[in-house]
């Protein structure tokens, strides 16, 4: 049959894949990624915790698909519900990658497999996860530092209005011309009295 995914990602307020978009400035043929229903969810992850027991799970099923120690998880013990029932996204995610929820435990049913893919999505979305909190991070201390000394944070907020300013102009839309020079011929080192010897 065919899954539907529209009731778990309305739940969870992420909007179905949408198609793919053209974006100014790209260039024309430039082809934008789509994410695939388990990215979305995995983005709704901001647990790096969570995130990285998603992995281990996912990696330990993917790498000995026939242990049946890893294709069941107990939702009710406290550090799976701490890192996967109570954060959202995260089980749902699981159900996506085909774990059935059974009573208290997602099962990934037999002939049902999670792949190195689903591992690199995860992957992904924790790099994508780290790469937002140094943001917010930064940011953090910058705020921090402009209370300190408000000459320096006046000085970069006009040094960032700059730089968008520039930004924002019309880009260079002629390229470099050739000049021609010369007459066309190729001198040589002997045409132009080099002989080649030392002269010693």
């Amino acid at each position: 049959g065919v899954r539907r995914h529209a009731p778990t990602l309305a739940r969870l307020r992420v909007p179905p894949p949408a198609f793919a978009m053209g974006y100014a400035g790209y260039a024309p043929g430039h082809k934008v990624v789509e994410l695939t229903v388990l990215q979305q969810l995995l983005k709704l992850i901001k647990s790096d915790k969570s995130l990285e027991t998603l992995e281990k799970l996912t990696r330990n099923t993917a790498q000995a698909p026939a242990e049946e120690k890893f294709r069941k998880v107990r939702l009710t013990n406290e550090k799976i519900a701490a890192v996967i029932t109570d954060v959202p996204g995260a089980k749902e995610a699981m159900v996506e990658m085909g774990w059935v929820e059974e009573g208290e435990f997602l099962v990934l049913p037999p002939g049902r497999s999670v792949t190195m893919r689903e591992v690199r999505d995860i992957d992904d979305a924790r790099a994508a996860l780290k790469k937002l909190e140094d943001e917010a991070f930064k940011r953090r201390i910058a705020a921090r530092n402009a209370q300190k000394n408000p000459d320096k944070a006046r000085l970069l907020a006009e040094m960032a209005a700059d730089r968008a300013e520039r930004a924002a102009r019309d880009p260079v839309t002629r390229g470099s011309v050739a000049v021609p020079r010369g007459v066309g011929t190729m001198q040589t080192a002997s045409g132009a009295g080099c002989s080649g010897t030392s002269g010693g």
